[in-house]
């Protein structure tokens, strides 16, 4: 039997070891075809080693990826650890809620493996039978899933869209990829007007994220039915978490953040263009397509708080320097911060970040995504030059 298999979640990705079994377990008779979705987890994976057991190349959302998989394989486990099982069930509820046809192969979600209350959820007909070999196999219950739920609306023909989400209280909220609220209860509702995020029902809003959102004053619509949408933790809770559910405390870095980072591994991907001149890209907010951006990369400009330490982060397994633009507003949505060597971290004036990743994509990229340039140095001390008045400090890593 052909089995696809769509890992999520960055707890899980932490636990090597369960993932290790599960796959182990499962590839006895069948053949097995790995997918890992979610570019926090991915590094993760790259930590652990386990590259060769899963595919970290997909970019796709959990539903897109099901589908994929639907067509090359006779069944799709959906393997996921949330925080709690409640959320762990809304997320599957959710991402089947997506699917174009959730009827097209049996689908069975493996909730909190390795936990006490760890469950599979067969989410059709089909998928029953299969259950029944994987409860033996994996030594889990099997549970009923939820009742479906109709996570979008539309009216007024399409100029209201509400999208609810179930997820924990202090959560953030991100649509693409910015952060644009808080949950403040476990049921939370975006709501667009003509296009535009206008209010969060069970949550805050972050008003400078709605503004990034929607490309400041281009005042970019967004489809928000079809936006991609999810939640978020801080490393403060995140480390609460595991503290709870390992029963031990992880070590931690200074200033709050927790575990170091795992070293730098070699990939043969960095190198100087034609004529010695550096390969440099810009990331403005998107920090999830990092992993997309690294080949033949010798240093990333990163504009936000998070994004600089996500893409930091990431960047620093792949021996590349980031220089990012910060103005003190971050969510520590990292869960662990490390920078290659050579790389500088800009501290603006509040609210100065996304103005000068303005200029610096207009005036030294044109703006593009990605450019060529003398050197590292040569653009380092250009953005600085363009920071001017703006800049509070430097950190050199």
């Amino acid at each position: 039997m052909r089995i696809g298999i769509v890992i999520h979640n960055l707890q899980l990705m932490d636990s090597p070891r369960v993932v290790k079994e599960i796959l182990a377990s499962l590839s006895g008779e069948n053949c097995i075809d790995a997918r890992l979705c979610g570019t926090l987890g991915k590094v993760a994976a790259i930590d652990a080693g386990l590259e060769d057991l899963i595919d970290i190349n997909q970019y796709l959302k959990p539903s897109a990826c099901i589908e994929a998989l639907f067509r090359a394989n006779d069944l799709v486990c959906l393997l996921n650890h949330g925080k709690e099982l409640r959320s762990g069930r809304a997320f599957g509820r959710i991402v089947v809620s997506h699917l174009n046809n959730p009827e097209e192969k049996p689908l069975i979600q493996i909730e909190r493996p390795g936990s006490p209350d760890g469950e599979l959820i067969p989410w059709n007909r089909e998928a029953y039978m299969h259950a029944e070999k994987l409860s033996r196999l994996l030594d889990m219950r099997i549970s009923q899933p939820p009742e479906p739920v109709n996570t979008i609306e539309i009216t007024n023909e399409g100029q209201r869209v509400l999208r609810r989400i179930s997820t924990l209280p202090g959560a953030y909220i991100m649509v693409n990829g910015i952060v644009v609220g808080k949950a403040t209860s476990p049921d939370v509702a975006l709501i667009s007007e003509n296009g535009f995020l206008t209010s969060m029902e069970g949550g805050m809003v972050k008003k400078e994220g709605i503004e990034i959102l929607h490309g400041h004053e281009e005042k970019v619509p967004v489809d928000l039915s079809r936006a991609w949408v999810k939640t978020g933790t801080s490393r403060k809770n995140l480390l609460e978490g595991k503290i709870q559910e390992e029963g031990k405390i992880q070590e931690k870095g200074k200033k709050g953040r927790s575990e170091k980072a795992a070293p730098p591994k070699k990939y043969p991907l960095q190198g100087r263009t034609p004529g010695n001149r550096v390969k440099a890209v810009l990331m403005d907010h998107c920090a999830e397509r990092s992993l997309e951006m690294t080949e033949g990369t010798g240093l990333a400009v990163t504009v936000g708080d998070d994004t600089t330490e996500i893409a930091g982060n990431i960047f620093y397994r792949f021996g590349i320097p980031v220089l990012g633009i910060t103005d003190g507003d971050c969510d520590e949505l990292a869960s662990t911060v490390a920078y290659y060597p050579g790389s500088l971290v800009l501290q603006l004036k509040p609210g100065s970040d996304d103005e000068l990743g303005r200029k610096v994509k207009q005036e030294l990229f044109s703006g593009n995504h990605e450019a060529v340039f003398e050197s590292t140095e040569t653009l380092k001390q250009m953005i600085i030059i363009l920071a001017g008045n703006s800049l509070k400090s430097i950190s050199e890593y």
